[in-house]
């Protein structure tokens, strides 16, 4: 009978089911942990108490139920703590480092289950951790270092890169200091926003790329594009530091190819990106923020920024089940290990019906209803108090940002020539950009970090 890849695991637990297993292999263990390998193969490390061995007739009986269960899907490989060989210690010990307890691991109950995925990409999505940002929180509430936020969106399209931006003006309308990222590497478009034609500036692909062949040679300070205008800011703005993806040229293609390759062969996109912004904070500090726009969908270097370089996400979702399936993910990801470590979330309906468009009620409400269920099974525990659903302080009370034509398609936050049409296009886009909902999401943003939010009438353009 044919398997599945999803169903490898059923049925490793179904040979540990069998009578003759449980009879004699059950009793002598203390833990059982399931390895997939990169091709999605199965493997058993099977760890015994001090005082028990298991016979090779035993693991022989268990290879069979494993063979037959499993068919093309078993790697034929049972492991045991035995074994002298420093290679072979070496092995055990990894397992026993980077293994993570099974869903259905019951901690009162021996054996205990572990599971360990073997795979060279996603890493940031498929572990079951999330990592570290280059500074604590505890330095951000003392505001000695910058709030780091990404926006993340599981579709395109959504308007992610003009909330951002808008979330961006309107903190920098109220004082803060703010830099933006541009981390959508694969379809880059920061730099345009803010300037006309091909921007050309080097940016994250180069330092990824060249700081670690060149180091100290290389300066991030001098790639960094300052944004002054005071149309944007207002007379009491602070200015905002971009940071590019790159300059999209004969050469860029090949860039983000080597960058692909490095991560699978070193692994070390996590610690450079780490040290990026570190470099970043130290170029123009003080700074209040630190925005990265995360490309949407489960790619890597999203998932490291909201997973592993982030304090907090905001995460963006249409009102349709291919948004939901991707966000669902999203959530129980951020969530884990626990509530201590979990990132703070403010989830964004985009593409929202605008007031006055027929259903809008209605869909405001279906979104509301879905995000309070799946925040509720995926991101709080089962022994924690919800929020109530009508909370909207809570992660899963969403700001709704609706449809607007001023923003679709190209946005050009410049003067794009000198009459005075053109200085009213650009205050009326401003004015969109730095009015609700956007003042909402800054507003949250500053109360989470500990930041002052002005009042609305002091952010009028």
């Amino acid at each position: 009978m044919t398997i599945s890849f999803g169903e490898t695991f059923d049925k490793v637990r179904e040979c540990f089911q069998e009578q003759s297993i449980v009879d004699t292999i059950i009793p002598k263990l203390q833990s059982v942990t399931i390895i997939r390998d990169v091709n999605g193969k199965i493997r058993i490390y099977l760890e015994t108490s001090e005082t028990s061995t298991i016979e090779e007739s035993e693991t022989t009986n268990l290879n069979n139920f494993l063979s037959t269960k499993l068919g093309k899907y078993y790697g034929n490989d049972i492991w045991l703590p035995a074994g002298e060989k420093d290679a072979y210690k070496a092995l055990i010990k990894t397992i026993e480092d980077e293994r993570i307890f099974a869903s259905w691991d019951d901690e009162s109950v021996l054996p205990r289950w572990y599971i360990l995925e073997r795979h060279i990409a996603k890493h940031a999505w498929t572990d079951k951790k999330v990592g570290k940002p280059p500074w604590l929180e505890d330095l951000v509430e003392k505001k000695h270092k910058p709030a780091i936020v990404s926006f993340f969106s599981f579709k395109g399209g959504v308007g992610r890169t003009s909330t951002l931006v808008a979330t961006a003006l309107t903190l920098a309308r109220n004082g803060h200091r703010v830099a933006i990222v541009d981390l959508d590497l694969e379809a880059p478009g920061l730099g345009t926003i803010f300037s006309p034609g091909n921007f050309n500036n080097l940016g994250v692909t180069d330092y990824l790329l060249e700081k670690k062949i060149q180091q100290d040679d290389w300066k991030l300070r001098t790639h960094l594009t300052s944004i002054n205008e005071q149309t944007l800011l207002g007379d009491d703005g602070e200015s905002i530091q971009l940071l590019p993806a790159g300059t999209v040229d004969e050469n860029y293609l090949e860039k983000l190819a080597r960058l692909d390759f490095q991560n699978l062969v070193d692994g070390e996109l996590q610690s450079t990106m780490q040290n990026m912004l570190r470099e970043l904070e130290s170029a123009v500090r003080p700074l209040d923020f630190i925005l990265m726009d995360a490309r949407a969908g489960f790619h890597d270097i999203g998932g490291l920024a909201i997973s592993a370089l982030s304090h907090a996400a905001v995460i963006f979702g249409t009102q349709s089940r291919q948004s939901w399936a991707g966000l669902t993910h999203v959530i129980r990801h951020l969530a884990s290990p626990g509530v201590d470590e979990r990132l703070p979330l403010i989830l964004v309906h985009s593409m929202a019906p605008s007031i006055g468009m027929s259903g809008r009620e209605t869909e405001l409400q279906e979104f509301r209803d879905i995000a309070y269920i799946h925040f509720q099974e995926n991101y709080y525990s089962e022994d924690e108090d919800v929020p109530n659903p009508n909370d909207k302080e809570a992660p899963f009370f969403p700001i709704v940002v609706s449809y607007q034509e001023s923003l679709r398609g190209d946005i050009a936050l410049f003067f794009r020539n000198s009459t005075p049409e053109e200085s009213n296009r650009l205050s009326d886009l401003v004015k969109i950009m730095t009015n609700s909902p956007y003042q909402e999401i800054a507003e949250k943003l500053c109360i989470l970090f500990g930041r002052e939010f002005k009042n609305v009438a002091k952010l009028k353009v």
